[in-house]
């Protein structure tokens, strides 16, 4: 027992130092650099901008204090997901499937990967509102719960409406399980609700600014999209719900069925994915992965016999709030794959639940298998974030020094950036030629025309030669 609880506390701090390494890595994108102009927290508490855009005060005002601590960032970082993490093994005692959570966020569909673990903004909006859900599975401290209800109000519109339903949900529920703790559940809501109505009293929902828009089933095609892109997730469900109805009902027949219909949409998937020229495959893919994705949520709440009540619950807690986290966003824009990690994450935790109550997968050879994907996989992201963060750095010293010797003007008003490789795993939807978020934030002037310069071509040249860097891309770059 010694051995397991020294195990559990290893992995959970390797997990920690691998995100807080990974987020100074992958550095700064997009939106980020609107909030690193904000002077200070301050600033931005005090000012007309607090009232009048969104009412996501702490994600706002997390990506303004990560913008300008770097370290505080990546703490956050390695905190967030740790207790992301650490949930699966809240919920099922299994070491195994806590390193198997780890590689499903690595591997997660990489639109995702690009708008939340790398986009600082994007994180602590989309992913740090996530541990206000995950906390609930297990019933903590009174007041702590109460203020993690009350300030994961302000990070996520969807999540804070959906934490405001699952507190009712839990006091319904509650009725039935556990009495005794109904009244909690109503401070849990009674705080819920408190964060529901100060985020959505900013005037920035209420005035025709352009942020937020609300049309009715705008989003519907882009989530179906993004959730056809999750086809790796709901191939893993499929199967999950196979072997937990292959384990408890011992029927031949039914899980054999919904795994075999599992694998060939999977191939399908994987076939109109990474060849293109299948356009009929494709097309026929899109709607099969969504079918599976309902076939198999089906399958396993009509086989509701084979669950205990406490398993019944927690289950159709975990889909539940995995469904309600996308469906405000049929009604409200913008909608980005970012929108889809609650769901993700949410449906990862449900399947590898369902492994645990049907005892599958224990044997040595699976922990070995899966702590090797995720010591291979883990390895191969830093490698690629490197490499992101030796360009980004260059870049910053190379845009440093022609803003301060002001060189674009005895060069026809170009200016070099450096290219920053592996566009995957990092998230802007504009040029890097002109990146309207570094123009502003280093003041770069608009009369400017943007050159880039490959990112291997400086990659030895240190960052703080910034006059050598600016040489050696004038050389390259004609």
């Amino acid at each position: 027992m010694k051995i397991k609880r020294w195990n559990l506390k290893i992995f959970t701090a390797v997990v920690f130092i691998y995100f807080a390494v990974l987020s100074l890595l992958l550095g700064y994108n997009a939106d980020d650099y609107w909030w690193g102009g904000v002077k200070s927290l301050y600033s931005y508490l005090t000012g007309p901008m607090f009232f009048n855009y969104d009412g996501r005060y702490v994600g706002d005002g997390l990506a303004i204090i990560g913008m300008h601590y770097p370290i505080l960032a990546a703490l956050i970082y390695g905190m967030t997901l740790s207790i992301i993490i650490y949930s699966i093994y809240s919920l099922t005692k299994r070491l195994d499937l806590m390193i198997g959570t780890f590689v499903a966020i690595l591997i997660m569909p990489r639109g995702i990967f690009a708008q939340t673990i790398g986009w600082k903004a994007g994180f602590f909006n989309y992913a740090l509102s996530i541990v206000s859900k995950v906390n609930k599975l297990p019933l903590y401290n009174l007041i702590a719960v109460c203020i993690i209800l009350f300030f994961g109000s302000f990070m996520s519109e969807p999540i804070t409406l959906t934490i405001l339903i699952d507190t009712l949900v839990l006091i319904f529920v509650a009725n039935f399980l556990k009495k005794s703790v109904v009244k909690d559940f109503f401070y849990f809501f009674f705080f819920s609700l408190l964060g529901t109505i100060a985020m959505f009293a900013n005037r920035g929902y209420w005035k025709n600014t352009g942020v937020h828009k609300y049309s009715l089933g705008a989003s519907i095609p882009q989530i179906l999209l993004q959730l056809r892109s999750e086809y790796i997730l709901i191939f893993i469900l499929g199967l999950c719900v196979s072997l937990f109805i292959l384990k408890r009902s011992g029927n031949s027949h039914l899980p054999y069925v919904l795994a075999g219909f599992d694998i060939l949409v999977f191939v399908l998937a994987v076939v109109s994915d990474k060849i293109v020229l299948f356009n009929k495959i494709s097309r026929l893919s899109n709607y099969l992965v969504i079918l599976c994705l309902g076939v198999s949520i089906i399958v396993f709440f009509c086989n509701y016999n084979l669950l205990n009540k406490d398993e019944f619950w927690i289950s159709l807690f975990l889909v539940l709030n995995a469904f309600a986290s996308i469906i405000p966003y049929i009604v409200v824009s913008p909608f980005g794959p970012r929108s889809m990690l609650c769901f993700y994450i949410l449906m990862v935790i449900f399947s590898f639940y369902l492994v645990a109550i049907s005892n599958s997968l224990t044997r040595k050879c699976f922990i070995i298998l899966i702590s090797c994907m995720a010591f291979l996989y883990g390895s191969f992201i830093l490698f690629k974030a490197n490499q992101i963060n030796v360009a980004k750095t260059r870049n910053s010293a190379l845009i440093e020094y022609q803003v301060k010797n002001k060189t674009y003007i005895a060069n026809n008003n170009r200016f070099y950036y450096v290219q920053i490789p592996n566009t995957d795993m990092w998230w802007n939807p504009r040029l890097q030629t002109h990146d309207d978020p570094i123009i502003s934030y280093y003041k770069i002037p608009n009369t400017t025309v943007g050159k880039l310069v490959p990112w291997y071509e400086v990659k030895n040249i240190s960052s703080n030669q910034g006059e050598l860097l600016f040489k050696k891309a004038k050389k390259l770059v004609k």
